[in-house]
């Protein structure tokens, strides 16, 4: 049988809220995290206020019978009982031997304070009278509001006549459904009834209180006018300041509570990029013209091959060229002279950048998708400054001079010499038929006569050499543009990645965290 986990402890939940607020902050709407921050400070004031006392107060409707019921606690009448309501106006406050208590009533604001005589039962109790929850004054209303949200236990006193009241079941009861441990429900003038209605009464105020999800809660009968119930009521509040735990429990009952509330923005398991970014690598390629760039490429290729394996004659009018690379200024590792990215480039790289976001967050909270998502898309001028600053930090040009250059630059002049050294020697021997004079005998190369063996030799050979040359410039520049084109394509990945994806990443770990933090503050 696999045990179960402890439940972590008031500290542990509080510092798991703590983590909550702080890793959801910014992405999450301030309403949502105020009643986290508002507890957080509540927890840390109640923790340092008086930690052996407890406070219970008194709650209820107008006419349910508290100020009548607290006198019947306290045992003479602090608190004016009157027929015209609203009776209580302010809180008041009955303690019995109390340490801190002082400070602890400060901070609640309950100036009206009376000291009881000693009651070991009673010690370290303090006992608050609120005003009406439903009273016709709005700051009574606050009043009774304010001290529900601060007090460590809390009684609720029901009367026969508006028990199933809703103001106090749906504004009170059913938020307060994780607080059953520091709550108890009292029926209060229990003795307007026959002994056969109270039965009914107590049975369908149960079913009420278990669809406020607080079934489990302690409930008690009493009268404050005949006193029945009263000494149970009072043994059951000098339990709980006995045991002390009161305030502990409240705060773990809140923390629940509102961790709760923050479930909804959180526990999906986001889907993660497990796509990969092709589909925003492309789109980020065609935006930082990748294609014009490997098109340069293999024209500098052939351009630089032509200067050194052309025919001779014609590799000096290639050096009156302009290097395509030159031109689109990729000498540099700033910035290009590409042309900027068309708006359908662009906003192919904010849906790449889009479905990368969508893909990758689902399965998470809404809230926090929609926020994500977001923030991903505010990252594609980013994206776009990196991609061109990429392009122009690659070394597209890759090797430089490949070895058999050289060898068909120095077969190139050979030949081309050799055809210049036959065009000499039949220029000489014109010169000698022109001059009349007796022309030397000139040697043969099987048919041929040598010097138009080298011109008609050299000039054929040169031109055979020069086309094997182009023909290999041609197949180089391709290798060339491939060997761009995939290190255009990986600086490009680069920069998407670290733009995007990996804040992306950061992003969905964030969640998690908030996630796991909830999880841990509402068990």
């Amino acid at each position: 049988m696999r045990r179960r986990s402890r439940a972590p402890e008031l500290e542990a939940r509080i510092a798991a809220l703590g983590t909550a607020v702080e890793l959801g902050d910014g992405v999450l709407p301030a309403a949502r995290l105020t009643p986290a921050r508002e507890l957080l400070e509540r927890a840390g004031t109640r923790t340092a206020l008086a930690p052996g006392v407890t406070v219970a107060a008194l709650l209820g409707a107008t006419g349910s019978g508290k100020s009548s019921l607290f006198n019947a606690l306290v045992g003479e009448p602090l608190a004016a009982v009157h027929a015209r309501r609203p009776t209580t106006t302010q809180p008041q406050a009955a303690v019995w031997e109390a340490p801190g208590a002082t400070g602890l009533l400060d901070w609640l604001e309950v100036p009206d304070r009376r000291l009881r005589p000693a009651d070991p039962a009673l010690s370290g109790l303090v006992l608050l009278d609120l005003p009406d929850i439903d009273s016709t004054r709005v700051e009574n209303r606050a009043i009774a509001a304010r001290l529900a949200e601060r007090v460590d236990a809390l009684v609720w006193v029901l009367d026969p006549q508006k028990y199933a009241d809703a103001v106090v079941h749906e504004e009170y009861l059913r938020p307060l459904r994780e607080h059953a441990a520091v709550s108890l429900v009292v029926l209060n003038q229990a003795d307007r009834l026959a002994e056969e209605d109270l039965a009914g009464v107590l049975d369908h105020l149960r079913r009420l209180l278990a669809a406020d999800g607080i079934g489990d809660v302690e409930l008690l009968t009493a009268s404050a006018r005949t006193g029945d119930g009263v000494p149970d009521l009072r043994r059951r509040l000098a339990r709980l300041a006995a045991e002390g735990r009161a305030a502990r429990a409240r705060l773990e009952a809140d923390v629940r509570t509102v961790a709760g509330e923050l479930l909804e923005t959180s526990g999906g398991e986001p889907a993660g990029q497990r796509g990969g970014t092709e589909a925003l690598v492309a789109a980020c390629a065609s935006a930082a013209g990748v294609g014009e760039v490997v098109t340069a490429v293999g024209r500098s290729y052939r351009q630089r091959a032509g200067r050194q394996v052309g025919w001779p004659p014609l590799r000096w009018l290639g050096r009156l060229r302009p290097d395509p690379l030159r031109r689109l200024h990729l000498e540099t590792a700033s910035a290009t002279s590409l042309p900027a990215p068309t708006p359908a480039q662009e906003a192919g790289v904010r849906t790449g950048v889009h479905d990368l976001a969508w893909a990758a967050t689902a399965g998470m909270a809404e809230p926090w998708r929609r926020v994500v998502t977001r923030r991903a898309e505010e990252r594609v001028p980013a994206l776009v400054d990196a991609l061109d600053t990429a392009v122009a930090a690659t070394d597209v040009r890759g090797e430089h001079r490949p070895g058999w250059w050289r060898l068909w630059s120095v077969l190139g002049v050979l030949l081309f010499a050799t055809a210049l050294a036959g065009a000499a020697w039949l220029g000489v021997l014109a010169g000698f038929g022109y001059l009349r004079l007796p022309e030397p005998e000139t040697p043969m190369a099987g048919p041929f006569p040598w010097p138009t063996a080298l011109l008609v030799g050299g000039l054929l050979a040169g031109l055979l050499l020069a086309l094997v040359g182009r023909l290999l410039a041609r197949v180089g520049s391709r290798r060339a543009a491939r060997r761009a084109r995939a290190r255009l394509s990986t600086g490009v990945e680069e920069a998407a990645v670290r733009v995007v994806a990996e804040p992306l990443a950061a992003d969905l770990e964030r969640y998690r965290e908030f996630s796991a933090a909830v999880e841990r503050a509402a068990r």
